[in-house]
């Protein structure tokens, strides 16, 4: 089992970052944020390197990144539209124990309310 090359951590769901894309591209595009679509696009092709030991259980291809890294630095992204933060967290949250950029997200979605 390779590691992250972020966190370092094994990678234990390997789900590559592009397979990942699909689906918040979909759910961006669902909710008008088109701009946010094409910008996760980018982010995935700048952290996203098509490499590594670990096939990706959907489409196969070499990854070294792990869901929670990826989906954590999409939070980046997400945290710019506030409204967003709840379903996102509802959707794509891999923070799994709840301890990394989960408690950053749970801030946004408060002041939100």
């Amino acid at each position: 089992m390779e590691n992250c090359v972020m966190c370092e951590e094994p990678i234990t769901n390997p789900l590559c970052p592009g397979c990942i894309q699909e689906g918040m591209q979909q759910w961006l595009f669902e909710q008008g944020q088109d701009e946010l679509a094409h910008r996760l696009r980018e982010l995935t092709r700048n952290v996203f390197a098509n490499n590594g030991n670990t096939h990706c259980i959907k489409c196969d291809s070499l990854m070294r990144l792990c869901t929670y890294c990826y989906s954590g630095q999409v939070f980046t992204l997400i945290k710019e539209q506030p409204k967003l933060v709840e379903q996102y967290l509802t959707y794509f949250n891999f923070d799994l124990d709840h301890q990394g950029w989960e408690q950053e997200a749970r801030k946004y979605v408060t002041e939100v309310d």
